[in-house]
């Protein structure tokens, strides 16, 4: 712990988030890494706050009984975290459009109570549907193979959504490009 005062609050920022990505089982690395960067929360960007508010998210799923030294910041972690605001892409909106013609009602755009913005959903039930573009694979597991390996932000906002109840259907870009092609 004490040489976590050698880092940047970037390089701490991106470890809390990386070791929250992986789902890493470790409180006590989470509450040192927190307490170094919450005596350095006027100093960080955005982005930086964004991230630690998914750390605090996974903190609080995980270990509900414990204090986060993150927690007093919440309001200004989650401001952070949305002031990014969605940008729905093309073939999201193809989605959705899909989905109208087919009767399953839905809000465009729906952001949860804990700020997890959702591509379409049925808040009612916790059913949501979430459009993967490119930006959410990290690359065919081999060049031979049509399988794609999705990146660690993606496993892990659907982890957050699945441990807060919510039951989310993905629709890859591959797999919605097949069904448009005739």
């Amino acid at each position: 712990q004490p040489r976590l005062g050698e880092f940047k609050s970037q390089g701490l920022a991106n470890m809390a988030w990386a070791f929250a990505c992986v789902d890493w089982k470790d409180a006590q690395l989470f509450v040192a890494l927190a307490d170094a960067l919450a005596e350095r929360m006027d100093t960080m960007s955005d982005k930086e706050l964004s991230q630690l508010y998914l750390v605090l998210l996974h903190f609080r799923l995980e270990w509900p009984e414990r204090g986060c030294p993150l927690s007093g910041c919440h309001q200004r972690l989650q401001s952070a975290y949305q002031s990014e605001g969605p940008t729905p892409s093309r073939l999201q909106r193809g989605v959705a459009a899909a989905l109208d013609r087919l009767g399953w009602t839905h809000v465009f755009e729906h952001v949860t109570a804990e700020g997890l913005s959702l591509d379409m959903a049925q808040p009612s039930t916790k059913r949501a549907v979430e459009v993967d573009g490119p930006s959410h694979f990290l690359a065919k597991k081999s060049p031979a193979s049509e399988t794609y390996v999705e990146n660690g932000a993606t496993r892990f906002k659907s982890r957050l959504l699945r441990r807060l109840g919510w039951d989310v259907v993905h629709v890859p870009f591959f797999d919605w490009d097949r069904l448009r092609t005739p």
